[in-house]
This record gives structure tokens, sequence and C-alpha cells, in this order.
């Protein structure tokens, strides 16, 4: 490894860009499983390989380590009724005691709270560092199906269970939600941190991020 790296001559801001473009995390990052409590929260950390830039030189290990070991990608995918698969993105190895932020991606047509939110809830009692959750939404809708009937009073009792957990990171600064997000929602959020940017679009983008 190298002492130095003729990158960080670089202008910052230009520097920034590449770094961010260099981490930027693809579908192939992803480790789709039925067992996310046996691959992620085992004894063993999980982690994938370091970013190789990383390893260039001693400057820019220094450089990119903060970036690289304090973010995280939590992708929740059903394909089916039972086919329920969560996974990482990570570079390095998984801590969550050291992520400082997390995107909740939830890449699937309907909520199906049942088969991740209690997972989440794991997640959130283990990242109690998390300054920054960016939240992609895919299902549709948010926040409309209201407490009429049994599926909506089941429905809002989940919303609230999911609320009421990212309510438990208190040293949360920021959060950004992308998606087709109902008023309400927006509300509930700004009251679970100092700052809350929403944007109608969706951020992930194949085959990678945005």
């Amino acid at each position: 490894m190298q002492a130095y790296s003729p990158l960080l001559s670089l202008p910052r801001e230009v520097l920034d860009r590449i770094i961010d473009f260099y981490l930027t995390f693809n579908h192939e990052d992803f480790e789709d499983t039925l067992r996310p409590h046996l691959v992620y929260m085992g004894d063993t950390a999980y982690s994938r390989p370091l970013p190789s830039l990383m390893l260039a030189s001693k400057d820019l290990y220094r450089e990119l380590s903060p970036i690289v070991h304090r973010q995280a990608i939590l992708r929740v995918q059903v394909s089916g009724l039972n086919d329920r698969r969560i996974s990482f993105a990570v570079h390095g190895k998984l801590r969550f005691d050291r992520l400082e932020k997390l995107w909740l991606l939830m890449a699937k047509e309907h909520a199906n709270w049942n088969s991740w939110l209690s997972f989440f809830g794991e997640v959130t009692d283990r990242t109690k560092n998390l300054k920054a959750l960016v939240i992609d939404w895919a299902p549709r809708p948010v926040g409309s199906v209201g407490s009429v009937g049994w599926t909506g009073r089941v429905n809002a009792k989940k919303e609230d269970e999911f609320f009421k957990m990212i309510g438990t990171l208190k040293e949360l600064r920021l959060i950004q939600i992308y998606g087709d997000i109902s008023p309400e929602w927006i509300s509930r959020l700004e009251g679970l941190a100092p700052h809350v940017v929403y944007y109608r679009n969706r951020w992930w983008r194949e085959p990678g991020m945005d």
C-alpha cells in the first residue's frame, strides 16, 4: 500500500464527486436471503470486500474509511406471497453500532409489514448512532388506507410501530424520504428528526443509485 495518492491533490468538490460515484452500490452488491437474522445478525459480522481504491494508499484509506464504514443499505424485496428476501449492501464489515447513515429500500409493490417490520425493529435497536435515514418507498399508496375496516386498522397499527421504531433513533438528524408519500406520513416524520426532506421521485435506480 502506497503512502500517498495523487487523487488527493484534486480540488475537494471534484474528489467528493469521484468518491461518491466510486462508492455507488449496485444490484450485485446485495446478497438476498430468507434468513436475515442468521446472515446479518450472527456472531460473525457480515462482510463484503473493501473497495479496491481504499486499499491503494494509506491516505485514501483514511479518506474513505469514515464513509465506507458508516453507511449501508437495507433492501426489502418480496416475490410472491411467501418469498421474503431481505438484504444489505455494505462495504467491508456490517457493524450496526458504527452506522451513521442507513438507506431503507422498499423495493416491492405492497407494504407486507409482517415480512420485514420486526427485522427493521432489530436493526433500529442496534443502530443507536444513526444520524441519517433515507427511505425509498415503492409500495403504493402510502398513508391513505386509514383505519376503516380490519385491513385498515392493521395497516394503521403497523404504521404506528414503524414510526415508533424510527423514534427510538435519538441521534437521528436527517430523514430523506422518496416516493408517493401522504402528507400525514411527512408530518409524522417531521416530528422524528430536526430535518426532513421529501422527494416525490424514487431514489433507487438500477444498476446504481442517484
